[in-house]
Order: structure tokens, then C-alpha cells, then sequence
């Protein structure tokens, strides 16, 4: 019926011969949204087709090369940007809402069809190492374009011309290896032109030229790796903390290498001396010569104590160049912070949202490798201070001192003075200077020399700021000075640069003089434990021995504390140095017991001691090795060795399987320490926190009320 009446209408219309009428509002719109989409799509394929013209692309649009394909990505980027900016809005009264997108559908169909070769080809997973890596590099201009395309579509609710992070990942990877594989090429080149000398330049810092070149290859490779992120391409979290993973893997192995070559502190003790009055008493007297001679004696403590200064030199390189790690990969991580929020920022300014963004990511190189190479550096002050006494100091410590004279027969006369003591004048000492002080004197003062004045080191990534050098150290003992542990050039030096920014690398510098001086501590407390209980049968002690082997530990203690004359702390934190000599301290007064009184309590059940304890010197084992340092001089200490002797090599053999280190003992961890006011207080340096292990007994054992009194 509506057809017929519509038809009866237009035959009286055209009966009158009247114009047609004109179309409504409502069919007009129509005809213009549909004119409008039609002039756009239309508009959109002519720019297609005129971009490929301006290549010259119609010949070979399956067999793209790179430059051709960032070319085309580039101008259609430029003609979405356009279209989405001018010709979609001046459109808008006309066109429908999904014009735009009906051309960008277009557009994105046409850019695959021509992409999918290459795109397939990137995606192989025959592809080789080597034209992964080719690919990557040839690639690489395409995606910030590609990937601002991809913004631009997933904005409009639109698919992704293609998975930019799905075809870049495996070429990473392979990026990875091969940077792995290049680290330790360099790695190699570089340890093997080593020669631990500091560099020479006019910054004077004084590390090696390995950790120059390794950090300047760190920061130069992360850089490279940033750079197309820098221009919009893509980039990961995860990608970022594989590259930092991998540096912290040449480094690590770097600093493995650098261990493995030194060995450990405890390789470098001296075993420990057999005893020939458990076999054989009347071996006691052989082989042992009348003494050496003073010229000689002088002679050999001087190469000693000068090799032991060129110990501190070489290995004070090693520790400079492990504290510029420390301080550089302080500065690899914020390279990677400023370069990934510069990476958001672009990001955000290109028009993602600040919220989806990944947060710059926790690497190794920010937790995990300073604490690693921190430990390492503290493993090379143990060294040092093994190294310095146990080798270089081993004539002067474990083979002359406490060895008194004999006569041709090998009988010693135990009213003969104990003779080398460490507080007694060395021989040729014009001044009287004790012999501790001539052995460890300069070579504490070669410490402070070189880990104190130590500039600002240059940096690979950043620059650093020049630090005064700390004053020198004085060491008073008995109310007069005996030396300075550095150099009056530190003075001169921390005069030149005045006051500034320099604090707390000053802080820092002091803090590794502290952790090489503490280990040389240990070293010096570990052998004269080991020579008062071990020192085999050319060492004979008598209970009159006990007042200068005490006065041996009070200069001991009172040379590492290193008071100034107004009595301010220039050493090691006096609670610390009377922790760590504690046992010994306890040995001494074990040693002035009579022989009636160790014998007696050695026997006694009731007594219930242990035949072996970490830190205790009042033991079975002890008690009987300080009556086997007896036996040479002492006849009843002789007759109880003859009448117990498989007790007392049962004794020994437990104790021998138990090690007495002083380091275990007295710390855990790593061992750097800060001062707190006058004291010593932990650190938290590392993940795992160094510290004093300081154990308070419910009952002390006191060995005998003669002792206490006498001391």
C-alpha cells in the first residue's frame, strides 16, 4: 500500500508537471557520510599508491630491503598522524565515526602484505647467530616507526601492524651471547697485558688498568644497547637486567680469577710443628744450633720487613682497583636510571600512558654485585695481612721469635732470658724501638700511605670529584712516640687540597685502611697463638716467661689502638683489638701457671674441661701443649709427657682436627667495620652483615687466683 500510494504521488507529481522534492535531512546525511567515506578511502589508497611510486617499490614489493621498508614505515606514519589530525576532524560533520579507522584498517593490510617476507624472515627459527646479530643491527632504524604506528593503532582500539617485541626478542638474545661472548675476549686481552701496577695518570689514583678497561667496556656497551630505545625503539625490563647480568658475570669471574691467583689467607699459615717428646725424649737435644748471629739477625729482619712493604704495594693496587668496582658500579646503575626514565619520558611524550609503564628496573649491578665485590675486596685484606706475616714476616715471627740460646748440647738454661720478644729492643736499634714496631711499623705506614691518599679516581662513566687525602697517624705507646703508620706526604697532601667535597671518599679510603690493618691484626694475634702452643721444640717457655709475654700483648694491643698523645684513636677501636686478642691474652696467663697445677688439673675428672673449645684457652689440649713447652727445661714437666703420653696425643689429635682461627672466631662475614664516636660498631656493608662475634660466658673460668693477682 505505501508503494502505491508513493507511486500514485510521483504520477500526480510529474501530471502537474512539478520539480521533483528535495531530500530530507535524514537523506542527505546519508548521502554525504557516504560520498565522505568513499572520498577518504579513495584519498588513502592514491597516498599508498603514490608512496610506493616515490620508492619506486611496484617492481619488488615482496623483496624489501630494510632501508625500503623504514622508508614506507616512515611516511605512513607521517599520513596516519595526518589523517588522524586534519582530514578526520574537518571530516567529522560528515564522515561516520569509523572512517578513520576503515582507512587505517586499509592501510595496515596493504603494509603487511608487503612486510610479511621480511617479517617471516626475522621470525625464522633457522636463522643463525650470525644473521641474528646481522639482522639486528640492519633492523634496527625500522622500529621506532613501526612502533609509533603501532601507539597510534592500539589507541584507536585497533590491532598491531606486527608484534615489534615478538620479533626483536630472539635477535636480543642472540645480542646477549654475543656480548657475553665479546666481554670475555676482552676480559681475556685484558688480564693478560696486567701487571698490577697503578696507573700512572695525573689524577693519581691507583688502580689497575684491567677495571678501567673492563667498566669503560660496561658503560660503552650500555650505551650502544640503549641508543635505538633513545629513538623509540623497542626495550624491556628484562632485557636491560640480562645485560647488566652479563656484566656482572665477567666481572664476577674477573674478580674469581684474581682470588684463585692469590689463594686463600689460611693456605699461607705454617703447619703446624711436630712434637719429638711424643716419640722420642732423647731426641729433644738434637739438631739445634747455638743462635744467630745479631748482624744477621738484623740483616733478615730488614729484607723481611722490606719485602712485606712490597706485599702491601702489590696488593694495595688490587684493593684500589676493587673499591673503583665498588664505586663503579655504583655509577652503572644510575646510567641505567637516567637512561630509563629518558626512555619513559619519550614514551609518555609520544603518547603512552605514564601508568602502564614498567619501572626501571632493580639490576644486579644495583643489589647484589657491590655487596659480592665488597666481600672480595674484604677476602683481599684478610690476604694481606696472612701474606705479610706468615710469609714475608715468617723469619723474624714463627722462626726466631721466643727462641732462647742454647748451649752445643741443645740443653736451655731456663734462667736464660726469652729473647726475641715483641716489646723487647730489636737488635741495631739505636732508639730502643721495640721489635713489633720495626716489623709492622712501615708497613702499616705503607697502608695508610696508600689507601689513604688516594685522589678521587677518574670514572669510565661519570666524573668524580678530587678528595683531600687524610693527615697522617701517630702511634704513641709508653708515653712516647715510636712512629707514624703513614707518611708525613699525607699531611702535606691533605694541606694541599684543603677542605672540600672529599668526605666521604676520604670516609670510604679509611675504612679499607681499616679492613687491611685488621686483618694484618689477625694475622699477628693467629701466629703468636700458634707459637705459644705450637712452636715446636725450639721454643721453650718457664712460668717466668708469663710478665713479657704479657707485655708483648699490651704493645700489641696498645700499636693497633694507636693513641696520640692526648689519647685520641687513630687505629683500630680498642674494643675491637682487646676482642680479638682475648685468647691470646688467656694463653698467657695459662702459660705462668705452675707445672704442678697444669699437670693436676689436666688429670682431674672433676675438673670436667673440654678437651678442645673456639674460644676458651682454659682446655685439656692447651693445658697439655703448655706442658710440652716445658718438657726441654722442666723435669716434672718431662716425667708427666713420659707418663701420658697417648693421653696427650689423643688430645692433640682432637684439637688438630679443630681449626683455631682467630678470623672465624672473632667475625663472621665480611669484615669492614665503621667507627662510631670512639668505638667500634657493625655495619651493615653487606647483605650479609659484618660483625664481632662477642660471646659473654655465664661463669668465666679463671685459672687460679695466683694468676689474677699477678696480672
Amino acid at each position: 500500500r505505501a508503494a502505491e500510494a508513493a507511486a500514485a504521488a510521483e504520477a500526480e507529481r510529474k501530471a502537474k508537471g512539478l520539480p521533483p522534492p528535495l531530500p530530507t535531512a535524514e537523506e542527505l546525511s546519508v548521502v554525504l557520510a557516504e560520498q565522505a567515506r568513499s572520498l577518504l578511502r579513495t584519498s588513502a589508497a592514491r597516498r599508498w599508491e603514490c608512496r610506493l611510486q616515490k620508492l619506486e617499490l611496484h617492481a619488488a614489493l615482496h623483496d624489501l630491503r630494510p632501508a625500503q621498508l623504514v622508508e614506507l614505515t616512515e611516511l605512513l606514519y607521517q599520513d596516519a598522524v595526518l589523517e588522524a589530525t586534519v582530514f578526520a576532524p574537518a571530516f567529522a560533520p560528515y564522515a561516520s565515526a569509523d572512517t578513520l579507522d576503515s582507512v587505517l584498517r586499509l592501510w595496515s593490510g596493504r603494509w603487511r602484505a608487503v612486510s610479511s617476507s621480511a617479517m617471516e624472515h626475522l621470525q625464522d627459527a633457522a636463522l643463525s647467530a650470525s644473521d641474528k646479530m646481522d639482522a639486528l643491527g640492519e633492523w634496527a632504524p625500522l622500529w621506532p616507526p613501526l612502533e609509533s604506528l603501532n601507539r597510534l593503532y592500539v589507541a584507536r582500539g585497533l590491532p598491531r601492524l606486527a608484534d615489534v617485541y615478538g620479533i626483536v626478542e630472539p635477535l636480543m638474545a642472540e645480542y646477549t651471547a654475543n656480548l657475553t661472548t665479546r666481554f670475555d675476549d676482552e676480559l681475556e686481552a685484558a688480564w693478560q697485558r696486567e701487571r698490577w701496577e697503578a696507573m700512572g695518570l695525573a689524577d693519581g689514583h691507583r688502580h689497575a688498568a684491567v677495571v678501567w678497561d673492563l667498566f669503560t667496556l660496561f658503560s660503552s656497551s650500555l650505551d650502544v644497547f640503549f641508543e635505538p630505545a633513545r629513538h623509540g625503539g623497542p626495550m624491556l625490563a628484562e632485557w636491560v637486567e640480562t645485560v647488566a647480568a652479563r656484566c656482572f658475570f665477567i666481572l664476577n669471574k674477573f674478580v674469581n680469577r684474581m682470588r684463585q691467583e692469590l689463594g686463600s689467607d689460611a693456605s699461607l699459615l705454617p703447619p703446624k710443628p711436630s712434637y719429638p717428646e711424643l716419640q722420642d725424649l732423647g731426641g729433644l737435644t738434637k739438631g739445634f744450633a747455638t743462635g744467630i748471629k745479631s748482624l744477621l739477625a738484623e740483616q733478615g729482619r730488614k729484607k723481611s720487613v722490606l719485602q712485606a712493604a712490597n706485599t702491601v704495594g702489590a696488593l694495595c693496587v688490587r684493593l684500589h682497583s676493587l673499591s673503583f668496582c665498588i664505586a663503579q658500579l655504583d655509577a652503572l646503575s644510575a646510567m641505567i636510571d637516567d637512561s630509563w626514565a629518558a626512555l619513559v619520558a619519550r614514551r609518555v611524550a609520544d603518547g603512552a600512558s605514564a601508568a602502564e609503564e614498567e619501572p626501571s628496573p632493580t639490576t644486579i649491578l644495583h643489589a647484589g654485585a657491590p655487596e659480592a665485590v665488597a666481600a672480595s675486596c674484604a677476602e683481599l685484606c684478610w690476604f694481606l695481612g696472612a701474606k705479610v706475616v706468615y710469609q714475608d714476616l715468617k723469619g723474624p715471627l714463627f722462626d726466631e721469635l721466643y727462641c732462647r740460646e742454647r748451649d752445643v748440647s741443645g740443653k736451655v738454661d731456663p734462667r736464660s732470658p726469652l729473647k726475641p720478644t715483641l716489646s723487647s729492643p730489636s737488635a741495631g736499634s739505636a732508639d730502643g724501638t721495640p721489635l713489633l714496631v720495626e716489623l709492622l711499623e712501615e708497613v702499616l705506614g705503607k697502608l695508610g700511605e696508600d689507601l689513604l691518599s688516594d685522589s678521587a679516581p677518574p670514572s669510565p662513566t661519570r666524573d668524580a670529584s678530587r678528595a683531600p687525602a687524610s693527615p697522617g697517624i701517630a702511634v704513641a705507646m709508653s708515653g712516647r712516640e715510636h712512629g707514624r703508620w703513614s707518611s708525613s706526604v699525607l699531611a702535606e697532601a691533605a694541606a694541599e687540597a684543603g677542605g672540600g667535597g672529599g668526605a666521604q671518599l676520604e670516609a670510604d679510603n679509611s675504612e679499607l685502611r681499616d679492613a687491611a690493618v685488621r686483618g694484618v691484626l689477625v694475622a699477628v694475634v693467629q701466629a703468636l697463638e700458634r707459637i705459644l702452643l705450637d712452636g715446636g721444640p725450639r721454643r721453650v717457655f718457664v712460668p717466668g716467661d708469663a710478665p713479657s709475654l704479657l707485655e708483648d700483648v699490651q704493645l700489641l694491643r696498645e700499636f693497633f689502638v694507636a693513641r696520640d698523645a692526648e689519647g685520641t684513636v687513630h687505629g683500630l677501636a680498642e674494643e675491637e683489638v682487646d676482642l680479638v686478642s682475648e685468647r691470646l691474652l688467656g694463653i698467657v696467663r695459662l702459660m705462668h701457671l705452675p707445672t704442678g697445677e697444669l699437670t693436676a688439673r689436666f688429670v682431674d675428672e672433676a675438673e670436667r674441661l673440654p678437651d678442645t673449645d673456639e674460644r676458651d684457652p682454659f682446655t685439656r689440649a692447651n693445658l697439655g701443649r703448655v706442658v710440652l713447652h716445658r718438657a726441654a727445661a722442666d723435669p716434672a714437666a718431662k716425667a708427666f709427657v713420659a707418663s701420658h703420653r697417648a693421653w696427650l696425643q689423643r688430645v692433640l689429635q682432637r684439637q688438630d682436627a679443630k681449626p683455631e682461627s682467630v678470623r672465624e672466631r672473632c667475625y663472621s662475614g665480611n669484615m669492614l667495620l665503621q667507627r662510631s664516636g670512639s668505638g667500634a660498631t657493625v655495619a651493615a656493608a653487606t647483605s650479609s652483615s659484618p660483625q664481632l662475634k662477642v660471646t659473654t660466658p655465664e661463669a668465666e673460668r679463671t685459672p687460679s687466683s695466683e694468676v689474677t693477682q699477678s696480672f
